[in-house]
Order: C-alpha cells, then structure tokens, then sequence
C-alpha cells in the first residue's frame, strides 16, 4: 500500500497530472467522508458530497491560494459542499468549526475566515503534533523490537498499514480469533493516547485526547 503523502505537487495538480490527483483522493477521501458524514449522518449523502467535493477540487484547483495547504483546500471545499446541501434540505443547524478534525490525533483544520497569522499558528501547531506522532511511534516500535514481540509488530504494521480486515490476520499470525487482534488494536491506540499526554502535560497539542 502506497505511503500516505502529507504534500503535493500543486503545479502538477494544477496541470491534471493524473497520478498526483490519485494520489490526492487516495489519502484524503475517505477523511473527507468521514467528516461530512460527521455532519449528514447518512452514508449516501456523504458520498455524494465527498465526490463533489473532490470534482470542486478539480475544477478549483487553478485558482489555489498558496497561503493555504491542500488539506486546507480540501476540507473548506467539504465544508462548504456540506454547508449548501444543508441549507437546500431545509437543516438549520451550521458545521462548526471545532468539527474540522480530519483526525483523531490532529488539530482542528483552520475555518476559511481565519487571517493568514492565524493560519501561520494553526499550521505550526499541526506540524509540531505530526512531529509528536511521529516520535512516540519510534519508540513505540522500537520497544517492540527490543522486546523481540515480533507478532505484534507484524500485527500493527498489517492494521494500521496495510489495512487488513481481522480474519485474515487472524489466520496468518495464529490468533485464536478476530477479538485477540482487535484486543492488539485497542492496547496500541491506548498506548499511543498515553505516549501522547505524557508529550503533552499542559494539553495544548493534543487536547481531545484528555477528554478519553
């Protein structure tokens, strides 16, 4: 499975370079249906809003404003395609912008309001979460390494990597049963969640974690 990319080439998106658009919508679609279904509740209409939201993309992308990045772009795109579709169904209710989480670890995606100082810290931030993330996974898997648990090793990396279901983990490394990964699943989020608040005592990278 391909690595998932944090950034673009936006002169090639811009030229409709076909690979950097696949690219694109490999590692950001199902974050952007995940969010407007945060939002609609209902899978089909996510969906669509998501696919629209990729189409805007497309026929947006020459006009794109470099003081933002395409995560940026993309999910105010989302925004707004979710935002039109509630006013025409008659919703009242309005997204708010403590929702644009494209992710349980990272930070609010900044609203389309904020100024450009804003955004500066806003992305400052997001960079030094990604930065944390990153570490407490080295050390993470390489206290596995240490300990030579190999299988559980192999069993993150076939999760969270290469996004096997269950079953077939199961059966490749000799659990007992689809619970006993899903048990590996739970203890290595928990962990990460822990390795994150103790990178974090004064909660300003990663408060939503202190919420669970």
């Amino acid at each position: 499975m391909p690595r998932e990319r944090f950034d673009y080439d936006i002169a090639k998106l811009q030229a409709m370079d076909a690979e950097e658009w696949e690219a694109l919508q490999r590692n950001y679609y199902q974050r952007i249906f995940y969010y407007v279904k945060r939002q609609v509740t209902d899978a089909d209409t996510a969906e669509d809003i998501t696919s629209e939201t990729f189409l805007g993309a497309l026929k947006g992308i020459g006009r794109f404003d470099e003081r933002y990045n395409i995560e940026q772009f993309l999910f105010g795109i989302a925004r707004k395609k979710t935002i039109d579709w509630m006013r025409k169904s008659g919703h009242e209710r309005q997204i708010s912008g403590k929702d644009d989480d494209s992710s349980s670890f990272f930070g609010n995606v900044p609203a389309e309001e904020m100024s450009p100082a804003q955004l500066a810290v806003v992305r400052e931030k997001v960079m030094r979460q990604r930065d944390a993330l990153v570490e407490i996974l080295r050390d993470y898997v390489g206290d596995l390494w240490e300990s030579r648990d190999f299988r559980r090793l192999k069993t993150i990396e076939l999760i969270f990597l290469r996004r096997w279901r269950h079953r077939p983990i199961a059966d490749l490394l000799g659990y007992q049963d689809e619970k006993a990964i899903a048990g590996v699943k739970f203890r290595a989020i928990r962990d990460w969640q822990d390795r994150l608040r103790r990178r974090d005592p004064n909660k300003t990278l990663f408060s939503k974690l202190w919420e669970s």
